[in-house]
């Protein structure tokens, strides 16, 4: 019986190579198909906005230039404007409306974030867990953390006593430091200190995964808004960092579990017995009875709280010292400032409270080299008609322009002053409203509103902390120019290795000491 032949057309009888690449065609068809159709079109209404005369489009304009962008659209239009991130298009609103939106019912801060870090994919445990119960992190670092402020002053200065000798060294003659690197591990073990303990913030497996998340998450995140939308499931297999952020998830539990199970279970029996468990334990404690009996993954949880206090403090304290180097007559009066507070007050909140020109000096880096170009980023549950009459549909994702260049809030906005916001705090019924941590339509580094960043009280004192015991006991200088900073979508950082020059001088008083002049509080 004849057998019937195939049609020499058939993919199943061509040499895999050609059913490959017909494979691929049809998923790039596929993929444009399906961004067509997707939620990812266009709002009505809205200018997008491309730097054309680069030739660029709406997307490449904003992942690689994305400040630019922004201006463009803010010279462009008198009023709300659009732009194509990696994950769909977002309304840039003009800084105007801050207050208007700080406190929205049908604005969610969880919900805009969810795309970008892909929080269902395996590795982004950690951004699923901050974003899909984003209580549980929101109320353990606002109301944990922060009540505990005063009780961790002693350990946050004993370990940056030790790790600034150890990572920042004593020599006195001049010589030249990647200050970033030195200062992503002092950060990443006085964060750790404080969550963890003391042991495991010194051990070098657990600051590597800390370190390491925190960089390849964003890295791994950014990658994937690069691809198209439903290529994603498979490439986020093969992506480098991808893979490198779901080994590291896993080392993270084999490290953590054995260590921090015991400090679950005493926290459990201490709720179950009806008593509080003690504020001076660590965050697994707050964790565990912020969580009141509900399923956490708690390395998941950690890793939550460590990313943004690490990535944050970092950069903050990388540039204001940066901004030191390039303002040197302002060095004594800092120094002055933080020798009369800590021998007056000891290390205290008090003292970290009374170093009001430091307090100045990093609000005001913060304002001229802000972490991200925009901020008040939401997602929008329910149609809004702001006041001018616009219209933000629902399902659609907002943010705002910061107003750090606005000549008419800021004189001279383009000019460093460490004393800007020392001036503003003299002011009569000032005094509070220009501090770091405070928030405002002007100010908006920590966001605005109910949403505004739980963990700013604890950021700050840790940058003064830090910066305290940089100033007294080094001498500073930039090795050549002022680095340039890096930017991606928005958010501005400096480069991955920022070399100075300093120098070990000897210090007015012994700054190591707990409790100098009059006791601690």
């Amino acid at each position: 019986m004849a057998t019937e032949r195939s049609s020499p057309y058939a993919i199943g009888d061509s040499p895999v190579f050609i059913q490959l690449i017909v494979v691929g065609l049809s998923l790039i068809v596929l993929s444009f198909v399906y961004s067509a159709v997707s939620g990812d079109r266009a709002h009505t209404g809205f200018p997008v906005i491309a730097l054309s005369e680069r030739g660029l489009g709406p997307k490449d304009s904003w992942m690689k230039h994305g400040r630019a962008t922004l201006l463009k659209g803010i010279k462009q239009c008198n009023g709300p404007f659009q732009i194509l991130t990696g994950t769909g298009h977002q309304i840039v609103l003009p800084n105007r409306f801050a207050d208007e939106l700080r406190n929205h019912e049908d604005l969610n801060v969880s919900e805009v974030f969810k795309k970008d870090f892909f929080t269902t994919y395996p590795g982004f445990e950690a951004f699923r867990t901050a974003f899909d119960d984003g209580e549980l992190i929101q109320e353990t670092v606002r109301v944990k953390l922060t009540q505990s402020l005063g009780l961790i002053v002693a350990d946050m200065v004993e370990e940056t006593t030790a790790s600034v000798h150890d990572y920042v060294g004593e020599d006195p003659e001049w010589h030249t430091l990647d200050v970033k690197k030195s200062l992503l591990d002092l950060v990443a073990r006085l964060t750790s200190r404080i969550f963890l303990g003391k042991e495991l913030c010194r051990d070098k497996r657990w600051l590597k995964i800390a370190q390491d998340y925190t960089v390849d998450g964003f890295i791994a995140a950014f990658t994937l808004q690069m691809v198209p939308a439903v290529l994603r499931p498979l490439a986020h297999w093969v992506l480098p960092h991808c893979i490198r952020v779901r080994r590291e998830y896993r080392d993270a539990k084999k490290l953590l579990l054995p260590e921090i199970q015991p400090r679950i279970d005493q926290a459990k029996k201490a709720l179950a017995a009806g008593q509080k468990p003690s504020r001076s334990l660590d965050s697994m404690s707050w964790l565990v009875e912020v969580s009141r009996g509900r399923p956490v993954d708690y390395v998941a949880a950690q890793l939550a709280l460590t990313v943004p206090a690490i990535h944050t403090t970092l950069e903050a304290t990388v540039q204001a010292l940066l901004d030191i180097c390039t303002t040197p007559d302002v060095v004594p009066a800092l120094r002055k400032e933080v020798i009369d507070t800590i021998s007056e007050h000891g290390w205290s909140k008090t003292a970290l409270q009374q170093m009001r020109l430091m307090d100045s000096l990093i609000k005001e880096s913060q304002r001229l080299h802000p972490p991200n170009s925009i901020s008040m980023n939401r997602y929008v549950k329910k149609q809004i008609t702001l006041s001018d009459g616009t219209v933000l549909p629902a399902g659609s994702r907002i943010m705002l322009v910061p107003a750090y260049d606005d000549p008419n809030v800021f004189e001279h906005p383009d000019i460093f002053d460490p004393y800007r916001f020392l001036r503003e705090r003299e002011k009569p019924g000032q005094q509070h409203s220009w501090q770091h941590v405070s928030t405002s339509a002007h100010h908006t580094a920590f966001g605005l509103g109910k949403h505004a960043c739980p963990g700013r009280f604890f950021a700050s004192n840790e940058i003064k902390i830090v910066m305290a015991h940089m100033l007294v006991k080094y001498d500073w200088r930039l090795d050549g120019v002022m680095p340039q900073n890096v930017e991606f979508q928005g958010a501005m950082m400096t480069p991955p290795h920022v070399m100075v020059q300093l120098r070990r001088r000897r210090e007015e008083i012994d700054i190591d000491v707990v409790g100098v002049g009059k006791a601690a509080t």
